[in-house]
């Protein structure tokens, strides 16, 4: 594989999928919170129509409809996937250009083989994070409901 053909097709790949993965968690993030926002400034607005014979349901569909998305928002990381997607992209990025322009660590040892290597080495540590905070959040899961395991290994 050449030089251009693993940039344009590794490792520029992998800065525009990291770019689309911060974009989408960025927008579920500020969607969550936002309904959850409105939705919980909306209680109290919604408490002084009481007497009216279908708001206490509404009430209750609201604090549900609250609830769903915080566990949503909490299952998912929208907020910290959106920071490390980010954060990862502009570490790929910040290599890209010191290669380039031959800066930095390739100041005098620019070699095509120390470059893959650094941006293999940069994707394989977010791959183990990414693998790590998944696992963690099943091992979570299955203390908060221990059948869960039972239930995935039949």
């Amino acid at each position: 594989m050449t030089e251009q053909e693993y940039i344009e097709q590794r490792l520029d790949e992998q800065m525009n999928f990291f770019a689309q993965k911060s974009r989408n968690s960025k927008t579920n993030y500020i969607r969550t919170k936002v309904l959850i926002i409105i939705l919980s400034a909306s209680l109290p607005l919604a408490t002084k129509y009481s007497e009216v014979p279908s708001f206490p349901a509404i009430i209750s569909f609201i604090g549900v409809l609250i609830a769903i998305l915080s566990g949503l928002d909490a299952l998912f990381n929208y907020h910290e996937s959106w920071v490390n997607y980010r954060k990862v992209r502009e570490v790929l990025k910040r290599e890209k250009y010191l290669y380039l322009t031959k800066s930095g660590p390739y100041l005098e040892n620019a070699t095509f083989q120390q470059f893959v290597t650094n941006i293999e080495a940069i994707m394989s540590t977010e791959n183990t994070e990414w693998f790590n905070l998944n696992n963690h959040q099943q091992q979570n899961a299955h203390q908060v409901n221990p059948d869960a395991k039972e239930e995935v290994n039949k």
